[in-house]
C-alpha cells in the first residue's frame, strides 16, 4: 500500500495535468522522468541501508543498528545535494532539446520546486528501510498514504486555481509533492523521535558522528544497487527525451502506459522489499533454509499477481487511458503501448522479485552487472534501432522501444532467477 501510495502522486499529478491540456501533461511527465533519472542512482543507494539494519535486527544488535541508522542519516546531507544539484542540470538541459517549447516550458516549471523534493528524498528513504527493516513497515505506509491523499487537492488547487490558489498549470503538481515531502520526513522524524515502540531504540537519541566503517558499508551494498536501478529505470526514463520530437500527443501516450504499468510495478515491488528485509532477518539469525523459502515463495507469489495484473491491463486498457486524458489521439495511443505493458509486466515481476532476495543476501554486485548488460548492451540498441531507424524495416516510433522493453525483461528475468538460485543455496558462513 505504501508503494502504491507513493507512485499514486505521479499518477494524480499526470491525470490532473491532462485534464488542463495535453501540453501540461506532456510538459509534466517530461520533467517527471527527468527527476526519476536524477534521484535514481541515490534511492538504490539508501536501499543499501535496509538489509544491513534487518541483519543487526534479526541478530538483536541493537547499539550496531542505531549506529547504521544514525550513520544513514549523515550520508543523506550529501546525497540530497547531489540528487538536487542533478535535477539542477536537467533544468538546464530541457531547453537544448528537440521538443516544442510549451512543452519544455511546462516541464522547467514543474522542476524548480522539485529541487526541494530531490534533497528531501533520501531522508524519506532512510526511515522508509529503517522502519521496514524493523518489521514496522506500517508508519511509513501510513505516512505515505496521508501524503497520496494530501497530494490530490494540492494537485487540483494549484494546478487548476482553485480555492483562491494561483493557477500554476504543470507547476503546481512540482509545489504539490514538494509540500507532500515536507509533511512525510517531519512526520517519521517525529514518529521516530517519539512513538512507542521505536521511540525504545533511541534511533534519534545520543545522536553520534557518523561512523566511517558504517557509510563505507552502506556504500559497498548500496553502490550496486543504485547502479542497477539507474541502469533499469534509467533505460525507461530516457525514452521520452528520445521521443520528445514526435510531438506532446506521442508523449503523452507513452507517458499514459508507462505510469499506468509503475501502478502495477508496485505491488512486485512491495513483495520485493518483504523477502529482502524477511531473507535478511532469517540470515541474521542463521536459518538459511528458511531464508531460501522465503525467497522463491516470494518469486512464486509476484508470479502469480503479475499474470493476473497483465490480464486485466488487457482487457481494460481503453478504459484505463480515458482516465488520462480526453484527447482521442492519446487514448488510442496509450491503449495500444498498454498491451506492451501487460506482456512484460510478467517478467518484470520476476526481475524486482530475484532482485529483492539478492539484496537481502546483500547479493548486489550481479544486479548491476545484469541490469548493465541487459539494459544497455542488448536493450537500448534494440529498442534505438527498431524505434528510430531503418535497420529492421520501417521505424517503429514509439512501439519499437516498448517491443525492446520485453525483450529485454525477458533476458535480465531469467538471468536473475538463476543467480537466486546460485545465491541462496551457498554456505551460511559466506552471507
Amino acid at each position: 500500500m505504501g508503494q502504491l501510495a507513493i507512485v499514486g502522486m505521479s499518477i494524480t499529478d499526470i491525470i490532473i495535468s491532462g485534464k488542463l491540456s495535453t501540453d501540461d501533461l506532456a510538459g509534466v511527465s517530461l520533467g517527471s522522468a527527468v527527476f526519476n533519472l536524477a534521484i535514481m542512482l541515490t534511492v538504490g543507494i539508501v536501499l543499501g541501508n535496509g538489509p544491513i539494519i534487518g541483519q543487526f535486527f534479526g541478530s538483536g544488535n541493537l547499539q550496531s543498528l542505531r549506529r547504521q541508522f544514525q550513520s544513514c542519516l549523515w550520508l543523506c546531507l550529501p546525497l540530497g545535494i547531489f540528487c538536487a544539484c542533478l535535477v539542477g542540470i536537467g533544468i538546464f538541459a530541457l531547453p537544448q532539446l528537440d521538443t516544442d517549447n510549451t512543452v519544455s516550458k511546462v516541464a522547467i516549471s514543474y522542476l524548480w520546486p522539485m529541487l526541494g523534493a530531490a534533497f528531501l528524498l533520501p531522508f524519506m528513504m532512510a526511515y522508509r528501510t529503517t522502519f521496514e527493516s524493523m518489521g514496522h513497515a506500517r508508519p511509513a505506509m501510513i505516512f505515505n498514504l496521508i501524503g497520496f491523499l494530501a497530494n490530490i487537492p494540492l494537485d487540483y488547487a494549484l494546478v487548476l486555481g482553485k480555492w483562491g490558489l494561483p493557477a500554476l498549470g504543470g507547476a503546481g503538481c512540482g509545489w504539490a509533492s514538494l509540500l507532500v515531502s515536507i509533511f512525510i520526513v517531519a512526520g517519521e522524524t517525529l514518529y521516530a523521535r517519539f512513538a512507542s515502540p521505536l521511540s525504545s531504540y533511541g534511533l534519534l537519541t545520543k545522536i553520534t558522528l557518523f561512523d566511517i566503517h558504517r557509510i563505507k558499508e552502506t556504500l559497498r551494498v548500496g553502490l550496486p544497487i543504485g547502479g542497477a536501478i539507474l541502469a533499469e529505470g534509467g533505460f525507461f526514463l530516457i525514452i521520452p527525451l528520445f521521443i520528445a520530437h514526435l510531438g506532446a500527443a506521442v508523449i503523452s501516450g507513452h507517458s499514459i502506459a508507462i505510469s499506468f504499468d509503475w501502478v502495477m510495478f508496485m505491488v512486485p515491488m512491495g513483495i520485493s522489499q518483504a523477502i529482502a528485509v524477511l531473507s535478511a532477518h532469517e540470515l541474521g539469525q542463521r536459518n538459511p533454509a528458511l531464508a531460501r523459502q522465503i525467497c522463491f515463495s516470494g518469486l512464486a507469489l509476484t508470479t502469480v499477481i503479475a499474470l493476473i495484473q497483465a490480464g486485466l491491463v488487457i482487457a481494460f486498457r481503453h478504459q484505463i487511458a480515458a482516465l488520462f486524458s480526453p484527447d482521442p489521439q492519446v487514448r488510442e495511443l496509450a491503449a495500444q503501448l498498454l498491451i506492451y505493458a501487460a506482456t512484460f509486466r510478467v517478467f518484470d515481476a520476476i526481475n524486482v522479485g530475484g532482485n529483492g532476495a539478492l539484496r537481502g543476501y546483500k547479493d548486489t554486485r550481479i544486479t548491476l552487472i545484469l541490469a548493465v548488460s541487459g539494459y544497455w548492451l542488448i536493450g537500448f540498441p534494440l529498442s534505438y534501432s527498431l524505434a528510430l531507424t531503418d535497420i529492421w524495416g520501417t521505424p517503429l516510433g514509439v512501439e519499437g522501444f516498448w517491443v525492446g522493453m520485453v525483450v529485454t525483461l525477458i533476458f535480465t528475468s531469467c538471468l536473475t532467477v538463476l543467480r537466486v538460485r546460485q545465491t541462496t543455496g551457498r554456505p551460511t558462513d559466506q552471507y
